[in-house]
């Protein structure tokens, strides 16, 4: 029974985290051999204010990347 789990950041809508554990799930489950019902995956959304990259946060390091906290579509 594989439990997978996924870091990534915040800003991503439902529909996102629903085709991402649909497609990991189909991934692992055939991988490895079991049925999709054995595999969980869990999916944790990070803000990039707490997450480093080479010693510096990754909301400095890409803030173009980041979603607009009120709307969160893509900044420009």
């Amino acid at each position: 029974m594989p439990v997978i789990s996924v870091d990534w950041w915040k800003g991503n809508d439902r529909g996102q985290r629903e085709e991402l554990v649909d497609e990991v799930t189909a991934c692992v489950s055939r991988v490895a051999g079991c049925p999709k019902e054995a595999v969980t995956v869990i999916v944790r959304d990070v803000d990039p204010g707490h997450w480093g990259k080479g010693g510096v946060l990754a909301d400095v390091l890409a803030p173009a990347a980041q979603p607009d906290p009120d709307t969160g579509e893509p900044r420009p």
